[in-house]
């Protein structure tokens, strides 16, 4: 398949997608559900392969987190943000907006599922990292590092399992609209989200 098999069409899918990909993000964390086991990195996945500028990838993702942290803690306190570790999180869930021409390139199973992966394990990599750097929980030796990620080991399972089942919830929901529905923003002829 080609990128014009993927092509959506109309300014108005800009805001349909937009603004279902924040309430699915916004109701898969703040509903209940294991740790970690979120559709962050699926929605940065979709929406970097959807969206013809990437800025509107990172708004997709960081509105759903602005939002999320809002509900989920009732501030959106400067130190919270001011915090090391919170960036690291950030920035690393907006990591798999960088397989936007991968994905593009040929769209498959294989590729959403590697993507998924390694989105998975720069995360895990990443925010403990942070967790070791930047909080008192560990030492600050290579002993603690390691704990730090023995640790967070039933957590990226859950991260693995929830990045692998969202991304193929949410490719797959594109998909199946894509081939087999009767929208009109998948019949137009001009695209404004995907060249």
């Amino acid at each position: 398949m080609d990128n014009q098999d993927y092509k959506l069409n109309s300014g108005f899918s800009y805001l349909v997608i937009l603004a279902v990909l924040i309430a699915l993000g916004v109701a898969g964390r703040l509903l209940p559900h294991p740790p970690n086991f979120t559709p962050m990195a699926a929605i940065a996945l979709f929406a970097g392969f959807i969206f013809v500028k990437r800025y509107m990838a990172v708004v997709a993702v960081v509105v759903t987190m602005l939002l999320c942290d809002y509900f989920a803690f009732g501030t959106l306190s400067a130190e919270w943000f001011g915090s090391k570790s919170m960036f690291v999180v950030y920035l690393a869930l907006l990591f798999p907006i960088v397989f936007k021409s991968f994905l593009q390139k040929k769209l498959g199973v294989l590729r959403i599922a590697g993507a998924a992966l390694a989105s998975s394990s720069v995360f895990f990599i990443a925010t403990n990292f942070a967790v070791w750097a930047f909080s008192p929980m560990y030492a600050k030796t290579f002993e603690g590092l390691v704990l730090c990620y023995t640790m967070a080991i039933p957590f990226f399972q859950n991260t693995i399992a929830g990045d692998l089942i969202w991304s193929g919830a949410i490719f797959g929901s594109y998909l199946a609209l894509r081939n087999y529905s009767n929208l009109q923003i998948f019949n137009q002829k001009d695209s404004l989200i995907f060249n």
